[in-house]
């Protein structure tokens, strides 16, 4: 039986207590499209590991701004995030609050 290779990355931090931030999400061709992201993402975040959840997404990436309002994240209110430094003009953080 061959052994089962990863198709995708999912990083993320707990940066602040009860905040999780996701860093880095990545699926290989051919795997996108079928819902890994969003249940990875999901286990993630059902995991108890942060009652809030963040991910900053690239102005210019519309499809990672797209998949982030599907997941119902939102962006965020300046200031909103005390504890994190003030994106740069090209990030947008993306906050969900259940």
């Amino acid at each position: 039986m061959d052994e089962p290779i990863p198709i995708g990355v999912l990083r993320y931090t707990l940066p602040s207590d009860g905040w999780l931030e996701f860093t880095f999400l990545a699926l290989a061709a051919g795997h996108r499209g079928w819902g890994y992201g969003s249940e990875a993402v999901r286990l993630v975040e059902g995991s108890a590991l942060g009652e809030r959840f963040l991910a900053r997404v690239y102005q210019g990436n519309g499809l990672a701004l797209y998949f982030w309002l599907r997941m119902g994240y939102r962006p965020a209110i300046p200031g909103e995030v005390s504890w994190k430094k003030a994106d740069s003009g090209d990030i947008i953080t993306m906050i969900r609050v259940p």
